[in-house]
């Protein structure tokens, strides 16, 4: 069995009080009390609370995104495997997107992540040392919407398959987007 970073406990202690709590009234002391390590710990590998909610979900992005193209994995295998992330953690989800705010707002947090990785694979993908305007811009819009859409759609709409589901996700991709990012 591969052994947990003080990382990943810290996620997993995250995760489980935000399933009974709220974030905002989650603190960095409860976590490392409920965690079992130290306060030095914690802030060796994270700057706060935000830093830690961002983590998680950008760590299990990064993960997704590096198949990404490997192996015959397709944008729409990474949407569904976000898609499971949010659902197995949606109290977790839908707290940090809603008990979070202002510079650390999960949802820009998050939207700024998906913008920033998903801008350097296009470039890598595509040999461009930039994108074309309208392209970055429609990759704006469609990386700050997903954070609340991904929620809406594990809180709001349950009787939606997860299959359907990442259909409209890649439905509502701008169509000259989907030349850099889907084909």
């Amino acid at each position: 069995m591969k052994k947990r970073s003080s990382k990943q406990i810290f996620a997993e202690t995250l995760l489980e009080l935000s399933g009974h709590k709220s974030i905002d009234k989650i603190t960095v002391q409860q976590i490392v009390e409920e965690s079992g390590l130290s306060l030095q710990t914690f802030y060796n590998h994270f700057k706060d609370k935000a830093d830690l909610i961002l983590w998680i979900h950008k760590s299990k992005f990064d993960e997704l995104l590096e198949k990404l193209g490997k192996d015959g994995y397709t944008y729409h295998d990474l949407t569904l495997e976000n898609i499971e992330f949010y659902v197995k953690h949606k109290d977790f989800m839908w707290n940090a997107l809603t008990h979070t705010h202002g510079q650390d707002a999960y949802w820009r947090t998050s939207a700024e992540n998906a913008y920033r990785v998903l801008h350097a694979y296009i470039l890598k993908r595509h040999g461009l040392s930039q994108l074309p305007e309208d392209i970055d811009f429609y990759l704006k819009i469609y990386s700050f919407s997903s954070p609340y859409i991904y929620a809406e759609w594990a809180f709001h709409m349950p009787d939606t398959p997860p299959e359907v589901f990442a259909s409209y996700v890649e439905g509502a991709m701008p169509e000259p987007l989907k030349k850099y990012l889907i084909e």
